[in-house]
């Protein structure tokens, strides 16, 4: 796969999500406008790996696949919107415009964050009273958002000091990032092979491997593009730059290395490259 096929791929699905957030909350309440601000952009990575596991794993995609998508989406949006409230790392700016505490207030902010993870709830239980083999996908994702996965590392985060080591901060990053990558993607496994469901195969344990190191080399490449990281937890508060970029590709190698034997991972296996190269 080429670079102008990759782009191509994740640009279809990102138009996907896109559209269909486009009306997906009712602008007759009032936070529909904060809603919609707050999933209105991004690159849709986590959409694309569900996406891609499903069509790589033999699977058509169909209007429930659609559906848990945007569940993975809004999720993640959620964390986002709270993330930057001033209790948590207090950011102005999300992607270069301002944050939801910025545009709407504070108050609106967390009601649109606890919005969007029950609206995702919603949909989720709606997906499996229509088709009950979407009940361990959604079972799965709502683990990894919980308080023992992607909460976890937000309390890690925020409760983080000047003394931390490169095992507290992968733990951090591995519990922010991968774990929703791990509900994408063995989410899609779950939804697309009645096995993966009663046996932890050796695919799935790769496909669970795969997730873990995407989501860490992805964090990584985070902290490397940061300019003004002292006062943050950043992999460069705890060794060199090259020490980073050593352990960034060993990584890759290691993802890569995951789905090396899977058919038609062409997708996967350039999105490596390709999240850890990005400058943004």
């Amino acid at each position: 796969m080429n670079k102008k096929e990759f782009e191509s791929i994740l640009l279809s699905n990102k138009k996907i999500i896109d559209e269909k957030f486009k009306d997906f909350f009712d602008d007759s309440y009032n936070l529909s406008e904060p809603l919609t601000y707050a999933v209105r952009s991004g690159k849709r990575i986590r959409p694309n790996l569900f996406f891609e596991t499903l069509k790589m794993l033999g699977k058509d995609i169909n209007d429930k696949d659609i559906k848990f998508a945007l569940c993975l989406e809004m999720i993640h949006s959620y964390s986002l919107v709270h993330d930057d409230l001033p209790a948590m790392d207090n950011d102005d700016y999300r992607r270069g415009e301002y944050s939801c505490h910025k545009k709407f207030g504070e108050d609106i902010a967390i009601l649109t964050g606890d919005a969007l993870i029950t609206e995702a709830s919603h949909t989720l239980f709606e997906i499996c009273k229509d088709d009950s083999a979407y009940i361990y996908p959604a079972s799965l994702l709502m683990e990894m958002a919980g308080y023992k996965n992607m909460i976890y590392g937000q309390v890690l985060d925020i409760r983080s000091h000047e003394k931390v080591d490169l095992d507290y901060l992968l733990l951090v990053y591995e519990k922010k990032t991968s774990d929703l990558f791990r509900a994408a993607i063995i989410g899609a496994a779950l939804a697309s092979d009645n096995d993966f469901k009663e046996n932890r195969t050796k695919d799935f344990e790769n496909l669970d491997q795969y997730a873990s190191n995407l989501g860490l080399a992805f964090q990584i490449q985070d902290d490397l593009l940061e300019e003004n990281y002292q006062d943050e937890l950043n992999i460069l508060n705890l060794i060199s730059r090259n020490e980073a970029l050593d352990l960034l590709y060993d990584i890759n190698k290691k993802a890569k290395e995951n789905i090396s034997h899977f058919n038609d991972n062409e997708f996967l296996l350039y999105l490596v490259d390709y999240l850890t190269n990005r400058n943004n």
